[in-house]
């Protein structure tokens, strides 16, 4: 049994050269596994191809088994790889299972965060990513490998004894995870308390350089860990709850002194969504967080990373400390805006600030009795805390601002995460209502008459955003539906943001399940006729998406389907082939997509990439569009193809396809369809010669499209990229004659 189990991603390294290449059609790729899959044993591995060690020459042992590099290169390289990228390499590649680099990069981190975050009981004790894994990988720690392990993640299920074995065995260990051990604990199982832990490990902390945890001064982020609890165990949830500070105190107060090293302080928690205070939950959140770093840290803290954004923001910039020791500031940005991207309004949050110190009789765990002491005016503090603190992007860039501003000598940057983010461009304005078709409506002519129409008009939020792509490299990837409009995207162009653009992701606005839950065209509603002659009507799409005046900007476009398409009866079907009435649906769907490109594709004169992931039959009739060949018609367009098989195994597909903010994942569901997947490129920065029709946006979006418009021209010659079938060779059937003979197989050629 291995200590590794999880999913494995095959997109390692993408390198250019013949001979490279020679060299990895070398390493055979397996099916993707699942979490629940059974692990690879490494004990039981078979011996390597290779010649044993000791036959190997000095000169033969400076160079590695990956691609022949010289060992000290090939360290470079695993510098930018991670603990999942060096179980692929040892399991798929030849001389790789018993390669020292790999070990030390597989030791590196070897159990995560995400490994032992929200970790039920019953998993922890019967499952293979629970306790299994764990005791696998204490016996697999070797002498040969323990100075390997740097940094781990424990679970909220780890014993005393798992501390002190790590203490005991893992000498070189500086980094240590407790973001997933909570205060509470709802069983009799392990009771054990800060206290307790910090008596029995005090050489682990002294080692610690940088530590994780939850926030202390969070009560609902603790108190729901009761739902990783067994239902077996809610017996003793209402006359058993013990509180791990029930003899010293927060994880700050008692830990937090022993770490006589530490660097850097992580604060791990998601937001819980508080809104009104009164003067103790002031204290709470606000005095326990800062004096829990500034009085109980050592001086030696330079670091502080906070993966969630929101419950700390506004304390960067109060007067509750002035942070001296602080050099870094790493905030969860990118992850703040992925929480929220699936969100319809993202107006201010009514924080409300109430006299008072009442709190309910649960949380009196948390109360250390240090608001009777504390001299700060709660009440100010709290109103400070709360002021111009809102949901909203454009709020959270001016807060941004404020503290680059008041802390000069502080590094503030996000913590490194994807960066390709999918938003809707209304997550970066600040709107206080719901969004409505009027406020939709406003077009980007009104918005250069009247300024305070665009939300990113302020020069301090442009600052902002131009600090914000430079140094955090942020790249948005807007989703953008057909009843939007041009808000901000000049803008953001001028700010030399690139413009990428997905008309794919369907979470923000559609919800619908049915028929065309997932498609992009389908028969509308409209009114024929006046007064008592009129009449309602099902008429076919025009394909009008509002890119008349944006799409000259665009420097990435995106195209998806879900694997459940066209999505009449469902994924769970069981026929293999399309139904009659999902056929239909793509015939309707292709011809939506003949409109959709000769309304808009000669006008992405700055398109640099375009990336689909669409049904094989809607891929073939583009190739019939005249003006998506000719927007492709350049000679500097390059075209990367990934087949149907590559689509399922990638999974996410890697990060050498820049599809991280592709909204759907093909790892675990086989469709009923086949996908082709494309992304076309080009390198330079020069507009395409195209020649659009001659015509103002508002015409261009409003004219009506006629089924001979996109009539095919039978008689164009083939794209480069969709180049001409041969045609299909057939075997007849044996036959007989009237007379009993046999006639031999003949061979028909049928043209399509």
């Amino acid at each position: 049994m291995s200590w590794f189990d999880r999913d494995l991603p095959l997109g390692l390294l993408l390198v250019r050269g013949s001979d490279i290449l020679q060299d990895m059609a070398e390493c055979s790729p397996s099916p993707s596994s699942s979490r629940d899959s059974t692990p690879v044993d490494y004990d039981d591995e078979p011996p390597p191809k290779h010649a044993p060690l000791e036959h190997v020459s000095e000169a033969e042992a400076q160079n590695s088994a990956f691609l022949r590099l010289p060992v000290d290169i090939f360290k470079c390289v695993t510098d930018y790889l991670d603990r999942d990228a060096a179980a692929c390499l040892k399991r798929l590649c030849r001389g790789m299972s018993r390669s020292q680099v790999v070990d030390e990069l597989l030791f590196r981190h070897p159990i995560q965060a995400d490994d032992v975050k929200d970790v039920r009981r019953l998993d922890w004790k019967y499952r293979l990513n629970g306790l299994q894994r764990w005791s696998s990988f204490k016996k697999a720690v070797t002498d040969s490998n323990r100075h390997y392990v740097q940094k781990i993640a424990l679970s909220h299920w780890c014993s005393l004894a798992d501390f002190q074995w790590i203490q005991d065995n893992l000498p070189s260990l500086t980094g240590l995870e407790l973001a997933a051990i909570k205060d509470f604990v709802w069983t009799p199982e392990e009771t054990w308390s800060w206290k307790q832990l910090a008596d029995a490990c005090p050489k682990l902390f002294a080692q610690v350089e940088h530590l994780e945890v939850a926030n202390w001064a969070d009560y609902n982020a603790h108190s729901r860990i009761e739902y990783s609890y067994a239902y077996q165990d809610y017996r003793f949830r209402q006359k058993f709850r013990l509180s791990r500070r029930r003899d010293g105190g927060s994880v700050a107060k008692i830990i937090f002194p022993l770490c006589t090293r530490l660097k850097t302080l992580s604060i791990q928690e998601r937001y819980s969504g508080f809104h009104t205070w009164n003067e103790w939950e002031v204290h709470q959140r606000v005095c326990s967080l800062v004096d829990g770093i500034v009085n109980h840290c050592p001086s030696s803290l330079r670091k502080l990373r906070v993966h969630d954004y929101a419950p700390y923001r506004s304390l960067f910039s109060t007067d509750a400390t002035t942070w001296q020791n602080l050099t870094e500031l790493e905030i969860g940005l990118f992850k703040w805006m992925d929480d929220r991207r699936d969100r319809d309004i993202m107006g201010p949050v009514p924080y409300r600030i109430t006299p008072g110190n009442h709190h309910r009789e649960e949380e009196e765990a948390f109360d250390d009795k240090s608001f009777d002491s504390c001299g700060r005016n709660h009440m100010e503090l709290g109103q400070h805390v709360v002021q111009g603190v809102t949901a909203s992007f454009e709020d959270l860039l001016l807060n941004l601002r404020t503290i680059t501003r008041k802390y000069p000598n502080i590094n503030v940057k996000p913590i490194a995460s994807s960066k390709d983010i999918v938003l809707l461009p209304f997550h970066l304005i600040n709107v206080t209502q719901r969004r409505s078709l009027h406020w939709q409506q406003h077009n980007s002519q009104q918005n250069a008459q009247n300024p305070q129409l665009d939300p990113v008009a302020n020069k301090e939020i442009q600052e902002s955003l131009r600090w914000l792509a430079a140094s955090c490299g942020w790249r948005p990837v807007l989703a953008w539906d057909s009843m939007m409009c041009d808000t901000m995207v000049s803008t953001l162009r001028s700010l030399d943001i690139p413009i990428r653009m997905s008309i794919g992701d369907r979470t923000n606005n559609c919800t619908s399940p049915g028929l065309d839950g997932c498609l992009y065209f389908g028969d509308y509603k409209c009114f024929v006729g006046e007064d008592e002659c009129k009449e309602e009507l099902l008429a076919p799409t025009q394909a009008r998406f509002n890119l008349a005046s944006i799409a000259g900007l665009v420097d990435e476009l995106s195209i998806q389907y879900p694997v459940d398409c066209p999505g009449v009866s469902g994924f769970a079907r069981n026929g293999k082939r399309p139904s009659e009435a999902e056929k239909e649906l793509l015939r309707k769907e292709m011809k939506g997509w003949r409109k959709f490109w000769k309304r808009y594709a000669l006008l992405f004169k700055n398109l640099k990439k375009l990336t689909v992931t669409v049904p094989n039959e809607i891929y073939n009739d583009w190739g019939k569009c005249q003006s998506l060949t000719d927007l492709l018609a350049d000679e500097r367009w390059e075209m990367l193809d990934v087949d149907d098989k590559g689509i399922f195994e990638l999974g996410p597909f890697g990060p050498f396809m820049s599809y991280s903010h592709i909204k759907y994942s093909f790892s675990r569901k086989r469709p009923r369809m086949k996908f082709v997947q494309r992304v076309f490129f080009r390198g330079d920065q020069r507009e395409l010669p195209l020649v659009p029709e001659v015509m103002t946006e508002e015409k261009r979006e409003e004219h009506e499209i006629t089924e001979e418009m996109i009539a095919t021209v039978i008689t164009r010659a083939p794209h480069r990229f969709w180049p001409a079938k041969p045609p299909k060779v057939e075997k007849r059937k044996v036959e007989e004659e009237d007379d009993g003979d046999e006639v031999r197989d003949v061979k028909r050629v049928r043209a399509d």
